[in-house]
């Protein structure tokens, strides 16, 4: 029986909700949407400023749950009792979490990363314009000629090698704090590997190994966010590159730095 008004629309902080589409929920947190078929719902609980979406489970299995938090009281409750009004009156006896389906809309962390590099490199430009100006003030102004390439090249290295060691930051971190489960190959689709959340929502993570199964690493709180795990040795030579590349732009803003104050000593040669 598809939902129709009046059913309330719960909206919550920073762009999340929870809202009747068709025969379905839809629960859109901050990084994902889990499209929850009315189907797979046994009932659904007002708790409080608190929505609970308790699914379907197979006769001695404990169902699973689905929160929505930070809502109105009364607008929780409205909502509680239209849905449970619209569920089929016959409910499958089985394991809800099958009919789910999610869509990842994006990683935070990712998005927090880019920021800081992007502030991160504003403020390296304003570094390289700040000694351009000193040496000109000062009457070297011959010294912005070594000063701007050499500037741009070890920002350059220092931002590109801070965000490709990203990934690598996020294995260590994932394989330190986070769950590591196996994830199959889906079968006919080329790099798609399925693994299961703790709620039993199964997700993909894409992986062009060779191999059946595949072990990842998963976010406990945010299940969506996943690694595949590699090898000692490939971890390795990527931390080499990564920390070659981060040296060579220390080692070239160590040099700017150096010819600048030797320009303003006078001892620069220009």
């Amino acid at each position: 029986m598809p939902i129709t008004p009046p059913i309330p629309t719960l909206g919550g902080p920073q762009g999340t909700g929870l809202r009747a589409t068709g025969d379905a929920l839809l629960l859109r947190r901050v990084q994902e949407e889990v499209h929850i078929p009315l189907k797979a719902i046994g009932r659904v609980r007002a708790e409080g400023r608190a929505v609970a979406i308790e699914l379907t489970a197979a006769a001695g299995a404990v169902p699973a749950v689905h929160r929505f938090e930070d809502v109105d009281e009364a607008a929780a409750a409205a909502f509680a009792e239209a849905v449970n009004a619209a569920l089929p009156e016959e409910k499958e006896m089985v394991d809800g979490t099958r009919h789910l389906s999610g869509n990842r809309l994006g990683d935070l962390n990712t998005v927090k990363l880019f920021r800081r590099l992007k502030r991160a490199a504003l403020y390296g430009a304003l570094v390289i314009v700040a000694l351009c100006v000193l040496v000109i003030a000062t009457g070297h102004a011959a010294g912005i000629v070594a000063i701007i390439p050499g500037g741009a090249f070890a920002l350059f290295f220092l931002v590109l090698g801070c965000g490709a060691g990203y990934p690598s930051y996020e294995e260590w971190h994932l394989r330190r704090h986070g769950v590591t489960v196996a994830a199959e190959r889906v079968p006919g689709e080329q790099g798609t590997f399925l693994y299961e959340d703790p709620i039993g929502l199964q997700r993909t993570v894409r992986s062009f190994a060779a191999a059946w199964t595949i072990d990842v690493a998963y976010d406990p709180e945010d299940p969506g966010r996943v690694v595949v795990l590699r090898s000692r040795g490939r971890r390795l030579l990527d931390v080499a590159l990564v920390g070659s590349g981060i040296a060579i732009g220390l080692l070239a803003a160590a040099g700017v730095l150096t010819f600048t104050v030797l320009t303003l000593l006078g001892k620069g040669g220009l």
